[in-house]
């Protein structure tokens, strides 16, 4: 039997308080599966959309850019 690895980072995103296992596993491992799985790809796309535009928008409040010259 073969364990996808999406379901191996879940796992190992649930025990965050090891040093070297932490929460960056469990969005890996849902991209990873919803990679294979048809009915989670639509929601996990508009999460990947709205988090790449929070992102955008801390990196701007948190660090605008400077005029150069």
């Amino acid at each position: 039997m073969r364990i996808p690895a999406g379901i191996l980072l879940i796992l190992g995103g649930i025990f965050s308080i090891l040093p070297f296992l932490g929460l960056w596993m469990l969005p890996l491992g849902l991209l990873l599966i919803a990679y294979d799985i048809p009915f989670l790809q639509k929601p996990v796309g508009r999460f990947t959309l709205w988090a790449i535009q929070k992102w955008a928008s801390f990196r701007q409040w948190f660090f605008p850019e400077r005029p150069r010259g």
